[in-house]
């Protein structure tokens, strides 16, 4: 039993011997001095009792204050995580925003790199095919060069067949050929033995007509033919104009 319950059943011990000592004979002198000593042992008793319960709430109160403060300090802690976890959760949302832009960043960069490989295939064809162009252009060039050669070597030997019947000796006038009065044979001119420069003829490619046929049926030559016309090659196309070249 607690010193409280003590207390207590000194009280009510105190009360009953009172209470008998009014109910029964007059007690004596020496039973009211017990009685006082005890209700003064009693009131101390009490008086003690109360200071320990004083003593006893006070400490309750300091724990009570201590419970409080601790109480307190955890609450400060747990809204401080509280503040730490929803930064972070913002961090977190942050960095998953910044992932998705990475990812949609190497997305684009990914397409890009197709699009400039698909690029760099266009561009290796076209520098194929310029290349192509290139040689079919200087392959063009020594190809007009040579017709152009051979135009030269055409005129060089047509002008030496006119300087060749030029040379030739004048065959002698006829009788027929005399006419009197002014203006004379010697006023016409001279046949030379040799056939002079014509005209260019020219001449309609029919259908199924080939460059060969041609040169064969009005007897020249072929390649003279190629060059006069200014052909890379043989072929030739119906309606196509052709200018023969001239004979001696």
């Amino acid at each position: 039993m607690t010193k409280h319950g003590h207390a207590f059943d000194a009280v009510v011990l105190s009360g009953l011997v009172l209470w008998s000592g009014c109910a029964g004979p007059q007690p004596s002198a020496r039973d009211l001095q017990v009685i006082e000593s005890a209700s003064k042992a009693e009131s101390m008793q009490a008086q003690r009792t109360i200071l320990d319960l004083h003593t006893e709430v006070q400490g309750l109160q300091r724990e009570l204050g201590a419970a409080r403060a601790a109480q307190a300090r955890l609450e400060g802690e747990l809204r401080e995580a509280q503040r730490g976890v929803q930064e972070a959760q913002r961090q977190a949302d942050a960095q998953r925003e910044e992932l998705a832009r990475v990812r949609e960043e190497r997305d684009r960069l990914a397409q890009t790199g197709r699009e400039v490989q698909g690029q760099l295939v266009e561009l290796g064809r076209l520098r194929q095919q310029a290349a192509d162009a290139e040689r079919n252009q200087s392959r063009l060039q020594a190809m007009e060069a040579a017709v152009e050669k051979q135009a030269r070597e055409l005129a060089e030997l047509k002008a030496r067949a006119q300087k060749a019947a030029a040379r030739v000796k004048p065959k002698p006038l006829t009788p027929e050929l005399a006419v009197s009065g002014t203006g004379g044979a010697f006023d016409q001119p001279i046949s030379t033995g040799a056939s002079t420069m014509s005209s260019p003829r020219t001449i309609i490619v029919q259908r199924g007509d080939t460059l060969g046929d041609l040169a064969r049926k009005h007897r020249v030559e072929l390649a003279d033919l190629m060059t006069v016309n200014k052909l890379a090659s043989d072929r030739i196309r119906p309606g196509q104009e052709l200018i023969l070249p001239e004979s001696y």
